[in-house]
């Protein structure tokens, strides 16, 4: 029985990762993160210098709603609302983060970006894979991105620059939205070696007793255990279509919770919310989680299962449903009404 699992020609020790954000900011995060057995780390996004703004965070920048801390010490339900801008240093701090982790960890490191000219979404991918990355992350769905940013641009164009730009893995990471599979496909047809599923959702919340909105007074990126419901779906709809591998990523806060997106055919799964909340311990406990499943299962190796559940999934014609006259006592609220069934 193994966690080992292959992904875009590299071997982890785990199909767990660590998504961007501000679990992976620094090089002691990444010393962290392979201490806890994580499969890789997918560092901070950094952004152009046309978005230099972006480097600079308001405080505060998190906030707990719905927040339910159980009697074991670990949060179960909540959500994470967060304005968490890019990497907080220079592009070149970026590079020598990207270098200097190399230097310090063996776990694999998927560096992350974000712009909008096509020129500049090349020349920062040339420069991270220069610095020593084993794969690139194209942060085109973050929930903070300026709104004025199109699909074509911020799309297409972006992943055919850095695909010719570069030789190694790039991974597209795409948000919830109805457009989801037509992007998942236009992505593959582009050449993207992988698709992140999925970015936050841009939320909103307000403090009824100042009458303002919360935080920094805009929206903001929204997660937590809830969020899983709607990726899950989005992963499953993605692995029917694509024939690149997918790492799925949202409200992740327990091994099941991997389990099920392998199911769905997800080959690695990214966490951070989970670590924010509940600590850096939650790594380990997840892949304990994992073996455990697997032990049960008789499983020796995840690849065994990825995609099982899709493989059981019942065409909508051919759900079973119930049919003939309502049970005695039932109203039949169409007939009642005049309505036709």
């Amino acid at each position: 029985m193994s966690l080992t699992t292959s992904f875009l020609g590299l071997t982890l020790q785990s199909p767990v990762m660590v998504a961007s954000g501000p679990a992976s900011h620094d090089v002691n995060q990444v010393r962290l993160a392979e201490e806890q057995h994580a499969g890789a780390v997918v560092l901070k996004t950094a952004c152009s210098d046309k978005y230099e703004h972006m480097r600079f965070w308001p405080r505060p920048r998190y906030k707990l709603l719905d927040w339910d801390k159980q009697m074991d010490g670990r949060s179960k339900v909540f959500s994470l609302y967060s304005y968490e801008q890019g990497y907080s240093g220079t592009l070149e701090d970026y590079w020598k983060f990207i270098r200097v982790s190399k230097e310090h960890a063996k776990v694999p490191l998927i560096a992350s970006i974000f712009a909008d000219d096509a020129e500049d979404w090349a020349d920062m991918a040339k420069r991270v894979e220069q610095s020593g990355a084993d794969a690139i992350e194209l942060d085109i769905s973050s929930p903070h991105k300026p709104g004025s940013l199109g699909f074509e641009t911020t799309f297409v164009a972006a992943i055919k620059a850095v695909m010719g730009a570069v030789r190694f893995p790039v991974l597209v990471k795409l948000a919830p939205s109805p457009e989801l599979l037509h992007q998942c496909r236009v992505a593959e047809e582009c050449g993207a070696s992988a698709l992140t599923l999925c970015n936050r959702l841009r939320g909103f919340d307000v403090d009824i007793e100042t009458q303002r909105p919360i935080l920094h007074g805009n929206f903001a990126g929204v997660g937590g255990p809830w969020a899983k419901y709607y990726t899950l779906r989005h992963v499953a709809e993605a692995a029917l279509v694509s024939k690149i591998p997918i790492s799925g990523t949202g409200g992740v806060m327990s091994g099941e919770d991997v389990i099920k997106y392998v199911l769905l055919g997800a080959t690695t799964v990214q966490i951070l919310s989970v670590i924010m909340v509940n600590g850096w311990e939650s790594i380990a406990r997840i892949n304990k989680e994992i073996e455990e499943y697997m032990q049960r299962k008789g499983v020796t190796s995840l690849s065994e299962i990825r995609g099982k559940a899709l493989q059981a999934m019942t065409h909508p014609e051919e759900i079973i449903r119930w049919s003939g006259e309502p049970k005695s006592g039932s109203r039949n609220l169409w007939k009642e009404t005049g309505e036709q069934e």
